[in-house]
């Protein structure tokens, strides 16, 4: 095969530059189904009991509000930046089948619990993505 994949940068602008802010940040992806039930007025109808096993098609209940519950568990382990699976609408636990990409999925939150989330997020430091 030899270099038939190598393909040269034959413009600078194709060349990715980290921030130096994302060279020194910790990572932490957070998949918000399964991290933490915060808010069970919320759940969808078919939540499953906390510490069944999980399944592609079943929902634990975990939410936006059970992230903020846990920032300072995070901000202790070391984490500065937090990585979501998608949080929008969606009709599957991990909402990568977006129906809209304006709305919070109702059973995680809001837009206002959203932004209490990287407040508070931002207090302490850390990166949203």
């Amino acid at each position: 095969i030899g270099d038939f994949y190598c393909f040269p940068y034959l413009n600078n602008m194709d060349v990715a530059k980290v921030p130096e802010w994302a060279k020194s940040t910790i990572w932490y992806q957070i998949f918000p189904d399964r991290f933490c039930n915060g808010d069970k007025s919320i759940d969808p109808e078919n939540v499953e009991p906390w510490g069944t096993e999980p399944t592609g098609k079943n929902f634990m209940g975990g939410d936006l509000q059970g992230v903020i519950d846990k920032l300072d568990y995070l901000y202790d382990l070391g984490i500065t930046g937090l990585y979501f699976c998608p949080i929008f609408k969606a009709t599957t636990n991990h909402r990568y089948d977006t129906i809209d990409y304006l709305e919070v999925d109702p059973t995680l939150g809001d837009k206002k619990t959203f932004k209490k989330l990287v407040d508070e997020a931002h207090k302490r430091g850390m990166k949203i993505m």
